[in-house]
């Protein structure tokens, strides 16, 4: 499937956060947009998931306005994981994952066997199942963030909306959540991630944008967009790119 976001402008009541924002998403790759707090990435991401009504241009996809889609169809469509999310009551890890397939019952239909089974398979694949039965409440960020990834999955939807992802996350997690992100995609989601981390987007993602004040600074390949010109100027800081052995690139920070 094919995600095009056409020159988007949206913001909150009279004020415009983003606009005239442009790209595209196809199944299997990894779109990652980058830029400072404040820039619009939330407000984009809630732009495509039809929570706000874009003042300008449209959402498509495979060529069609999803302005008219109903609630139920956007959640076929669409899967979104949080940068965080505490619920008030104690469910236990499966009920968390098992309440994605909200989007595909009936408004008095309780989840069946094979929901309950998409569910387990869900957590089997991101290496959770020993946690089946654990409260959500008493597990670690790492495994939190895991969990809701694992809902997305159960929502057995097309795309995979993630906000910042590996935030909050030690070091180990943040190595297990892009390795998940690109195995993902190599399963056929397509996946729009956000984060503040250019060595993350270079190393999992196969296109990024760059935002700056509501606008796309740069749009493309992450070897050419992630430069030390454009993330100087989204971020506000002096930095370098360094190319490794291998040909792998590091954003390194100049610190004088």
């Amino acid at each position: 499937m094919n995600l095009e976001v056409r020159n988007i402008a949206c913001g909150y009541a009279q004020r415009t956060v983003v606009r005239n924002i442009s790209f595209g998403l196809d199944s299997g790759e990894v779109f990652s947009l980058l830029g400072a707090n404040g820039s619009g990435k939330t407000t984009l991401f809630k732009a495509i998931l039809g929570l706000l009504r874009p003042s300008e241009g449209s959402v498509l996809v495979d060529g069609e306005d999803i302005a008219s889609w109903s609630r139920r169809q956007v959640a076929r469509t669409f899967a979104y994981v949080p940068q965080a999310h505490t619920p008030p009551f104690p469910f236990s890890v499966r009920d968390v994952v098992l309440m994605a397939r909200a989007a595909h019952l009936g408004i008095v239909e309780s989840p069946g066997r094979n929901d309950r089974m998409i569910a387990d398979a869900s957590l089997e694949t991101l290496g959770i199942a020993h946690l089946a039965d654990a409260h959500y409440t008493e597990i670690s960020g790492g495994e939190r963030q895991l969990v809701l990834i694992a809902r997305a999955l159960a929502q057995r939807s097309h795309f995979l909306m993630m906000d910042e992802p590996t935030s909050n996350l030690d070091f180990g997690n943040q190595v297990r959540v892009l390795r998940h992100i690109k195995e993902l995609a190599a399963r056929g989601f397509g996946l729009l991630t956000t984060t503040h981390v250019p060595d993350h987007a270079f190393l999992c993602a196969s296109r990024v944008a760059v935002l700056k004040d509501g606008r796309l600074l740069a749009s493309g390949a992450p070897d050419d967009v992630l430069t030390e010109g454009s993330l100087g100027a989204a971020y506000g800081v002096a930095l370098r790119i360094r190319l490794l052995e291998g040909g792998m690139r590091v954003c390194v920070p100049e610190m004088n």
